[in-house]
């Protein structure tokens, strides 16, 4: 019996430290996606290298594909400097689903505010924005840091969600 309560304990020590393995990790992640944020609102990606990988994958929302840091970052600055200057983004929600201990699934879902397509003149019929943005992430861990590995984000358009087939989906 004794040696079954020290299995039992050993097993719930494990496990716990797992639990905390994770919120750490979570805690890293978000501090990942913060740092994107911050570079959004300095209008200034040139640290995206310490938050990114050198082969990171992006899809934006309007389908142009960005296939390493250089053309990320290339084309974020470009946008943040023209259409987006002075856009407020922010954070609304964020979902982590780990797939291994070093490769985790995210979800942010973010505001952007109002701006100009597409170089952030105000033309009388080109407003935009003031809308949710869904980003899917694919997060790596890598010499202790997690870093963004892929992304693509979608508009979310509220009309669309009221069609939502899942909607009336028995549970």
């Amino acid at each position: 019996m004794k040696k079954v309560l020290i299995m039992l304990a050993l097993i719930a020590a494990a496990l716990s430290l797992k639990a905390q393995d994770r919120t750490a990790d979570e805690a890293a992640i978000k501090q990942t996606l913060g740092r994107f944020g911050n570079s959004w609102r300095k209008a200034d990606f040139s640290d995206m290298k310490d938050y990114m990988t050198p082969d990171v994958n992006w899809v934006n929302i309007v389908g142009m594909h960005w296939h390493n840091l250089k053309e990320v970052q290339f084309a974020h600055q470009t946008f943040v400097s023209g259409m987006f200057k002075g856009v407020e983004a922010h954070n609304v929600s964020t979902t982590i689903r780990f797939l291994t201990k070093d490769v985790a699934l995210v979800y942010s879902q973010s505001h952007i505010g109002t701006f100009y397509s597409p170089d952030g003149v105000d033309r009388g019929y080109n407003k935009a924005g003031n809308t949710d943005d869904l980003a899917t992430m694919v997060l790596v861990k890598q010499n202790g840091k997690w870093l963004i590995a892929s992304a693509e984000n979608v508009a979310i358009i509220p009309q669309a969600q009221a069609s939502d087939p899942v909607l009336k989906m028995n549970k």
